[in-house]
C-alpha cells in the first residue's frame, strides 16, 4: 500500500483518487467537504492562544458538489467546491487511510 497518489479527478458527485499502486478511491464529495481542514471550517489557533471561530453558515447544495481536484505536492488534495470553496488541503495518508472501499474498509475491521 501506498500513499502517492498517481491520478485525481471529479466524478459526479465523488471525488476520485488512483494510487501510485493502482488502486482507487471513491469519496464522496458531501463526505469531503463535511471534513473540510481549512480555518474557515474549522476554525485556528492563533500564536499567542487566541482562537478565530469556524465560520457557522449553513451550506447550499453547491458546498457538496466537487468541480475540481488537484494534487497538491506528494501531500494532498485540494478540492474546489461548487459554491467556490477551495482552501482545505486533504492529507493523502489520511485519505489512504479512510478509503471507503469494500476491500478497504474490510482490513481495517
Amino acid at each position: 500500500m501506498t500513499n502517492l497518489a498517481s491520478q485525481v479527478m471529479v466524478v459526479g458527485s465523488e471525488v476520485v483518487v488512483v494510487w501510485a499502486d493502482g488502486h482507487e478511491s471513491y469519496f464522496p464529495g458531501a463526505e469531503l467537504r463535511r471534513a473540510c481542514t481549512c480555518a474557515a471550517c474549522r476554525g485556528e489557533q492563533h500564536l499567542f492562544g487566541r482562537a478565530t471561530l469556524p465560520t457557522l453558515t449553513p451550506l447550499a447544495a453547491p458546498a457538496f458538489q466537487p468541480v475540481a481536484a488537484v494534487l497538491v505536492g506528494n501531500y494532498g488534495l485540494k478540492v474546489t467546491w461548487g459554491d467556490g470553496h477551495e482552501h482545505g488541503i486533504y492529507a493523502l495518508d489520511e485519505l489512504r487511510t479512510a478509503c471507503p472501499c469494500t476491500q478497504c474498509r474490510a482490513a481495517r475491521d
